[in-house]
């Protein structure tokens, strides 16, 4: 079936919240005033933090479409949640803590009509500063690279400075879109990770099937990076409970066992 010209354009706008009510409000006030409200399906917010009482950002907000749930899920599982129930044709998965600088959705998805190939289109990400954010996309994740990385001498630095769209490995999550339809064929987010590591996953499986992953610095978001951990050490461990599974699931054993013995090491 042919699609029409209004809904070529649809998006799905999906949030997690964890933590992170004191920043939907200004989060919510940026898509209002940069994206065309005729573009947007719907805003829905997966809410997953009992302790915060949405429904006056519901009622200030009405667009949105709220989900509760009973515990925190983890971010990979409420964004596929979001996922199922959303109408629009594409899907735009962004933080709560994010500010829209600047997104023309039109112009984001001529990109993906004009180049078949490309899966995902990632966002440039911008510190309170207005500096670029580290680590909004990058090469494959690898333990050589990981070595490379802490000695200072990334070949990430270069794609997320780039101030033109760039191929490349990964795009962040935290401002990230992608076709419905293809988010479902290729599984959504692979929800054994609880928190990180899980954009870096999907867009590996996407580049698997031959599609690529874009960098398009025109798309550009505040992180204010504020929400989701109130304590460092579940956030630390969090994190390299995933890049445990990120390395055993996606390189090589010996890779994922050296990891593995460095974290028992320093950090248990």
């Amino acid at each position: 079936m042919e699609i029409s010209a209004a809904q070529k354009y649809k998006v799905s706008i999906v949030i997690v919240n964890f933590q992170s009510k004191k920043y939907l409000a200004s989060n919510l006030l940026s898509i209002r005033n940069k994206i065309s409200s005729e573009l947007i399906s719907e805003i829905i917010i997966v809410n997953n933090d009992r302790k915060e009482n949405l429904e006056e950002i519901e009622a200030e907000f009405p667009k949105i479409k709220l989900i509760e749930c009973e515990k925190n899920i983890g971010f990979g599982a409420a964004n596929n949640l979001a996922a199922k129930k959303a109408l629009g044709r594409y899907l735009f998965f962004l933080n709560p803590d994010c500010e829209i600088i600047n997104c023309d959705i039109k112009k984001i998805i001529f990109e993906m009509e004009k180049d078949a190939k490309i899966g995902i289109i990632g966002g440039q990400l911008l510190k309170k500063n207005g500096e670029t954010q580290q680590w909004s996309a990058g090469i494959e994740t690898s333990l050589l690279n990981l070595i490379k990385n802490n000695l200072g001498f990334s070949r990430s630095r270069k794609i997320w400075k780039s101030e033109k769209k760039i191929t490349t490995d990964w795009v962040s999550g935290t401002a990230m879109i992608i076709e419905k339809n293809l988010f479902q064929k290729i599984g959504g987010f692979d929800e054994k990770f609880f928190m990180y590591f899980e954009d870096m996953d999907l867009c590996g499986r996407i580049r698997k099937i031959g599609r690529k992953i874009v960098y398009f610095p025109q798309l550009k978001a505040r992180h204010l990076e504020g929400g989701s951990y109130e304590r460092r050490e579940v956030k630390k461990k969090d994190y390299y409970d995933s890049q445990e599974y990120f390395f055993k699931k996606n390189r090589p054993k010996i890779e994922f066992w050296i990891i593995k013995s460095i974290r028992n090491f320093l950090y248990v």
